[in-house]
C-alpha cells in the first residue's frame, strides 16, 4: 500500500506546474547575464508588443502595474524580435508606472 501512496506521489510531483505557463509564447534574447530568483511578479512583453501582466493584457496592465508593491522587483519577459527602441520605450513607461527596479529575463 505504501508504495502505490509513494508511487502517486511522485506521479503528482513531476506532472506538477511549479510555475504558471506564460500568457504568451517568446523567444528570450540571447545576451551575457547573471543568474537571479525570478519574481512572481512578470510583465510579459508579447511578440507584438502587447504586454501581459496577471491575467490582464493590453492598457489594463499598466493601472494593475501602478497598484502593485513598489518593493518587489518587476520581471520582465521580452520576445527577441522586440527592436531595442521598443524595450526601451516598455522600460521607459514601466520605471514611470511602477518605480521599482526591472530584472530583464535573458538566455545565455
Amino acid at each position: 500500500m505504501i508504495n502505490v501512496v509513494f508511487l502517486l506521489l511522485v506521479f503528482f510531483l513531476i506532472t506538477a506546474r511549479i510555475t504558471p505557463p506564460l500568457p504568451v509564447e517568446i523567444e528570450a534574447p540571447n545576451a551575457e547575464g547573471r543568474s537571479f530568483d525570478a519574481s512572481p511578479d512578470v510583465l510579459v512583453i508579447g511578440p507584438d508588443g502587447t504586454p501581459y501582466y496577471l491575467d490582464q493584457s493590453g492598457e489594463q496592465v499598466w493601472s494593475s502595474l501602478a497598484a502593485r508593491a513598489r518593493e518587489t522587483v518587476l520581471t520582465l519577459r521580452v520576445d527577441r524580435a522586440m527592436q531595442g527602441a521598443e524595450l526601451a520605450k516598455v522600460l521607459a513607461r514601466v520605471s514611470n508606472v511602477t518605480g521599482a527596479g526591472v530584472d530583464l529575463v535573458v538566455e545565455n
